[in-house]
């Protein structure tokens, strides 16, 4: 909540919905501009990672010849936007290990630790900017390396990051080849690795005899009669068009296009020159080489005397050089010139699919999602995104319609490249919950949205094509009790049932059965409710547990706030589709009045509704509050709730809360409880489960309240009860 110096949005504005709107959007637009993904270069003959995002060491393999009591070190950087950020870290050490970051030591394994199965969290204070990260490993004879990543895979993204002067930028770590002993001094970031003792891998650079091979040769070998090819850019400054020298030397059959023209093409070796008119401003220069004799080209751009220097045509960091390659091709599966430029798009090679790579050892060019927020695919974005468009759509704003559509599209739009990547790395640089989809929150929030952005983007590709895997994710692979209630199955046998779960199906359900109009979807989401309500239920409160736990065979009991907000919320959406014929309607309707009741005796003074909803110690929860807003307003409208006095007076009340305390007059939201896991203690809820400022938890779902009591009161106006 609001501190007692801070103003709130009620301070600037009072009660005006459109203006709250218009702070909340516009504040969140502002701090999350649109962005692309980066490319960092990053070396398969370097560490990889499993499938939980953890980084392997095993240097047992990698270092076959070291002998017991040798050490050797890993080293990369982690870059931090805040100060005093915690990390929390996941270890498993296969022999003694120590992690250090920033210089000090966080963690040494104990010899009862040091085994394959034996998982270790470790802490570290990050400062703001770059922070040294540096294994220690010691060989015995039982094992020598182990697992270093974070907590969890798809939340907590770390990407380590190559911290030398000569490779910084990469993605990935250095490894020192074994020492008799451990060094006095750790590695620092920007320090060169040539300076010191340690002797790092994987190898940096091309040996002296593969520097005398063209780019082609050393990258793609000779199988004859494949084809390949090198892209760069260069800036041509003339104010006016001029004449500029292309000139080379070709060793096989070659062609050569600047910005999609060919301007040269030669089935021989041999010297060209070409004059071209160029205009100001960036050009693309793109050559396929074909294998000869030999193959590759030498080409220089000139403007009289001046020789124009090359760039690369993206932004790769850890990469100096100007040139990216893509192939080999065999002559049937040679891409189209328009789509090679397309960083989304994986090459069919007659394999397993090609992509970029730079003039580096086994170093290709990879995507990372670097932004903090946009481009993401996760449940909590996916409700923001939601109620982005929502209030794009009322308030007569096609940019922030347009900015979540772009969010979307983005996302979507690579999702065949994340599908690719995570089969050849085992983890994927962008959006890993979307390309490893092993539970509802990874898919059906943020699928949800996609369709509710896809009603008005029909152009848009690739959507109809995701939500396809999506529903049969939900329909086929999804847990499910006998009776056909999703449930979570965790690693240690600990199965579950959390009320989180039908905003995390029921919102996609819907909006898959009105885009293809299979009622199996529709039957599924209004079965789920009724399922989830024979296992939360609480009668004598009427209201809903947050969890069945069914190793203890018992509910929580606890009615967590936003778990409550979830199932209305989504009750919600799902009457608003639900056929009038349906048979489970009424049922649904009578859980929906029930539960609405329960929660309207436990609006706090305040107006809004409390973490814990039945315990007045617990606090003032915003995304629980707006959630209520939301259903409230949509059954007055909809004559789902018949006393329409109390839900209108209860709703305007709460947003008058939410104004008061929740929304600062620059546009933050405060009071939302973070993302949770569960207890059968309220304690955990309310002392726990502390809020957070701008929580995309809740940033969404406060527009989309505001959205719907908006509606409301224009109902109202015109609302003419029949006589």
């Amino acid at each position: 909540m609001l501190k007692q110096h801070e103003n709130s949005i009620y301070d600037k504005t009072g009660t005006d919905i459109k203006a709250a709107l218009r702070s909340l959007a516009n504040r969140y637009v502002a701090d999350h501009p649109a962005e692309p993904f980066s490319y960092r270069a990053f070396n398969r003959e370097g560490i990889q990672r499993a499938n939980d995002f953890r980084y392997v060491f095993d240097l047992a393999e990698r270092f076959p010849e070291a002998e017991v009591g040798q050490v050797s070190y890993a080293w990369s950087m982690v870059w931090s936007d805040e100060p005093e950020t915690e990390m929390t870290w996941l270890a498993t050490a296969w022999g003694p290990m120590e992690v250090f970051v920033n210089g000090r030591s966080i963690y040494r394994s104990q010899p009862q630790e040091e085994r394959p199965k034996v998982n270790r969290e470790c802490r570290s204070i990050l400062r703001a900017g770059w922070n040294d990260i540096v294994l220690k490993f010691t060989k015995t004879r039982a094992g020598f390396g182990g697992h270093f990543g974070t907590t969890s895979s798809k939340w907590v993204i770390f990407n380590a990051i190559v911290a030398s002067k000569e490779r910084s930028g990469q993605e990935g770590w250095l490894f020192s080849k074994p020492l008799a002993r451990a060094v006095a001094e750790l590695p620092r970031a920007g320090q060169t690795e040539f300076d010191g003792i340690l002797e790092w891998c994987p190898r940096p650079d091309w040996t002296k005899e593969q520097y005398l091979l063209t780019p082609m040769e050393r990258l793609f070998g000779a199988a004859k009669g494949q084809s390949a090819f090198a892209w760069t850019q260069f800036h041509a400054n003339g104010v006016e068009a001029q004449a500029y020298r292309i000139t080379g030397h070709s060793f096989g059959p070659t062609t050569i296009w600047i910005d999609g023209t060919a301007i040269y093409h030669s089935e021989q070796a041999g010297e060209f020159g070409v004059t071209v008119e160029l205009s100001f401003g960036p050009h693309q220069l793109m050559i396929r080489d074909t294998l000869g004799p030999s193959w590759g080209t030498k080409v220089t751009v000139g403007l009289g005397d001046e020789v124009v220097p090359f760039m690369p045509p993206v932004a790769v960091q850890g990469y100096l050089g100007a040139w990216l390659f893509l192939g080999p091709f065999a002559e049937e599966c040679i891409p189209d010139l328009g789509d090679l430029t397309d960083l989304s798009r994986v090459h069919a090679d007659g394999g397993e699919g090609t992509y970029w790579r730079v003039d580096l050892p086994g170093t290709w060019i990879r995507p990372y999602l670097e932004a903090p927020l946009f481009g993401k695919w996760n449940y909590p974005v996916g409700v923001t995104l939601y109620g982005l468009v929502e209030t794009g759509r009322e308030l007569s704003r096609p940019d922030l319609v347009a900015y979540a559509a772009a969010h979307v599209a983005q996302t979507v739009k690579w999702y065949p490249y994340t599908q690719w990547d995570y089969k050849q790395y085992k983890a994927t640089g962008i959006n890993q919950s979307i390309a490893d989809i092993d539970s509802l929150d990874d898919c059906g929030s943020f699928g949800s949205t996609m369709l509710e952005v896809y009603r008005d983007n029909l152009e848009m590709t690739g959507v109809e094509s995701l939500a396809c895997e999506i529903g049969n994710y939900i329909r086929d692979v999804q847990e499910r009790l006998p009776d056909g209630a999703f449930y979570r199955k965790h690693f240690q046998d600990e199965h579950t049932m959390w009320a989180d779960d039908l905003y995390m199906s029921v919102p996609f359900l819907c909006r898959y059965y009105r885009l293809t109009g299979d009622e199996q979807y529709i039957d599924d989401a209004a079965r789920q409710f009724l399922l989830f309500r024979k296992y939360l239920f609480i009668p004598e409160e009427k209201l809903m547990s947050h969890v069945y736990d069914f190793e203890q065979g018992l509910a929580t009991g606890v009615p967590w706030g936003r778990g409550n907000g979830w199932v209305l919320f989504s009750l919600s959406e799902l009457l608003t589709v639900l056929p009038k014929q349906h048979p489970h309607r009424e049922q649904l309707l009578e859980m929906f009045r029930t539960l609405s009741a329960g929660y309207l005796v436990h609006q706090s003074e305040e107006g809004l509704w409390r973490q814990v909803i039945n315990e007045p110690d617990a606090y003032l929860e915003t995304s629980c509050t707006a959630m209520f807003i939301y259903a409230y307003a949509r059954g007055i409208r909809n004559g789902w709730l018949t006393n329409r006095t109390a839900y209108t007076n209860s709703a305007v009340r709460a947003w008058e809360g939410l104004t008061r305390h929740s929304i600062d007059a620059k546009g933050n939201l405060h009071g939302v409880c973070r993302g949770s896991g569960y207890s059968h203690s309220s304690h955990y809820y309310k002392h726990d489960l502390l809020p957070q400022l701008n929580d995309t938890h809740g940033i969404g779902i406060v527009m989309l309240a505001g959205i719907e009591l908006l509606r409301l009161t224009e109902w109202l106006r015109e609302f003419k009860p029949s006589m």
